[in-house]
């Protein structure tokens, strides 16, 4: 089992474990991490799902026969109609729980959008290689068209470029050489994030970013530091376009 395929399975169902996930996960620290994200997000979502309501015992036959009879006949009266203060507390707590969710759910995207970039780079670590040989321009020009994607010339060099499936569509896989050492570059004109989203795990870093239509990814495996990759990711930004 790879990174991509764990995580296409958890996100079906985040309970679930297999030997093979079990063994990928033994091995695997970026996926280690996405298990700990996604499990930190079921028990947020359960707590806000869980709205309290006090249990009340109905009286047994017992307990009636005692009863005087004007409690007896009270409780045979039609339920009285909630006053204002209880619908209104009604309603303020189902707008809270409403809102937890609403919350929780716009936050997951994320998060599995960066485990999914994470686990994508871990599993190709040969992308990373440091090198002044460029991929030739015919290669390059059609990772891209594929994509949609056109590059502006004279930026940084390419030294990797592979057409990726990525949740379901063709994106470019593409690796520059800067001074602070190789860095990941993935337009995703099919992702959508409102700010910078900054990433950490696994021993990759990096930051998602709007970008035109879509989003772009920028990701680092080692010590470089967020303001170096958010210097690239502007770059990569104004030299990307998307194409209709």
């Amino acid at each position: 089992m790879n990174c991509a395929e764990l995580k296409e399975a958890l996100s079906a169902e985040p309970a679930l474990r297999t030997p093979a996930i079990d063994t990928h996960l033994a091995s695997c620290p970026a996926c280690s991490a996405f298990v700990r994200e996604l499990e930190a997000f079921e028990s947020r979502l359960k707590r806000a799902l869980a709205i309290p309501v006090a249990p009340k015992a109905l009286p047994t036959a017992t307990e009636l026969a005692a009863a005087p009879a004007a409690t007896v006949t009270a409780l045979a009266r039609p339920a009285r109609r909630f006053g204002r203060p209880a619908w209104f507390a009604l309603a303020a707590t189902g707008l809270i729980a409403a809102l937890l969710v609403g919350a929780l759910l716009t936050v997951y995207p994320r998060y599995a959008l960066a485990g999914a970039l994470v686990g994508h780079v871990a599993d190709e670590p040969g992308s990373w290689a440091v090198t002044d040989v460029a991929v030739p321009d015919a290669s390059l020009a059609y990772v891209l068209k594929r994509a949609g994607v056109a590059l502006d010339p004279g930026g940084p060099r390419v030294t990797y470029a592979q057409s990726c499936q990525f949740r379901g569509w063709h994106v470019p896989h593409l690796v520059v050489q800067t001074n602070r050492g190789p860095m990941t570059v993935m337009p995703l004109r099919h992702e959508h994030v409102s700010r910078i989203m900054e990433i950490d795990s696994g021993g990759y870093r990096g930051v998602i970013v709007p970008a035109g239509s879509g989003a772009l990814a920028v990701l680092t495996h080692g010590l470089t530091g967020q303001t170096a990759i958010e210097a690239v990711a502007a770059q990569a930004v104004a030299a990307v376009h998307f194409i209709n």
